[in-house]
């Protein structure tokens, strides 16, 4: 989707600006190493421990690897933004969360080619989504639930065309139903609130002469 598409690319920026600021704070550190060697003999008679904090606040916090490259990113933006980015050793993003000002909540997961694979999401509205896509980044597999109460699961061919979808309605339906390359409707399962199975089909080819 356009708006995930757009956080990534905001989030290679960060990076982008916060691998330069790791590399202005490794001069600090030349710096302070002077500091630490003096007070070596104290870390001689008491071994060095893990620092403890209780509460840590910052806009942004990033995590870096023993390369000085970051690969975890955390930080909020005044419009309301709230983001957790996670990338690899090649600084490419391969997991994103966010929370955004309209109430959207979504963790979508990348390929090493940067290619969005699979996403989650949550809307305003009660609408609850997960979509999986192919190495095109086309939709393959949808599955969600509406706010109505509907639940549904739609498989998608190559070309992006919908082939199989499953359902229940509120009103107590349910149904199964298989597609042609044309998405045309060929198969349909289905039961009724009221009991009735329904199992009409269609066949789009005429039948051969005697």
């Amino acid at each position: 989707m356009e708006t995930i598409q757009q956080q990534l690319g905001a989030l290679q920026v960060i990076v982008a600006k916060q691998q330069a600021s790791v590399k202005r704070q490794r001069f600090a550190i030349i710096a302070l190493a002077g500091l630490i060697v003096a007070g070596g003999f104290v870390a001689a008679v008491r071994p060095a421990a893990d620092a403890i904090f209780n509460t840590i606040t910052c806009k942004t916090w990033n995590v870096v690897d023993e390369y000085g490259k970051v690969r975890i990113i955390a930080f909020t933006k005044p419009d309301g933004l709230a983001c957790v980015g996670w990338f690899d050793k090649d600084g490419k993003v391969r997991i994103n969360a966010f929370t955004k000002p309209d109430g959207q909540a979504c963790v979508a997961w990348l390929d090493k080619d940067g290619k969005e694979r699979i996403n989650a999401l949550t809307n305003p509205d009660g609408l609850a989504c997960v979509g999986w896509f192919d190495k095109d980044g086309k939709s393959r597999i949808n599955a969600f639930t509406k706010p109505d109460g509907q639940a549904c699961v739609a498989w998608f061919d190559k070309d992006g065309k919908e082939r199989i979808n499953a359902f229940t309605n509120p009103d107590g339906n349910a149904a199964v139903q298989w597609l042609d390359k044309d998405e045309k409707q060929r198969i349909a399962a289905g039961t009724l609130a009221n009991g009735t199975v329904l199992l009409p089909t269609k066949d789009e080819t005429p039948p051969k002469k005697p």
